[in-house]
């Protein structure tokens, strides 16, 4: 069963307006995973390779730069994802 999503890290990461980061919730644990884009550490690599070999069936991108972004749109995302 997946764990309960955190409607408050999705608004945040919708808000999100450094485009060298990027957001993906994680349907298993509910939370959204900020990776920072111009990092190449291992650690970071690891989870960029990890989420995109869940992309879709675990992962989710949430694409950010929506610095109005409230509620409703939040809502608007998640049933877009089919969430």
């Amino acid at each position: 069963m997946a764990a309960p999503i955190d409607r408050d890290q999705i608004l945040n990461a919708l808000r999100l307006t450094d485009s060298s980061k990027s957001s993906y919730l994680d349907l298993e644990t509910g939370k959204v995973l900020l990776i920072d884009d111009t990092a190449t550490d291992a650690d970071t690599e690891a989870q960029r390779t990890l989420i995109m070999e869940g992309y879709g069936d675990r992962y989710r991108y949430v694409s950010g730069g929506q610095v109005d972004a409230d509620d409703a749109a939040v809502q608007a995302w998640l049933d877009g994802e089919g969430l």
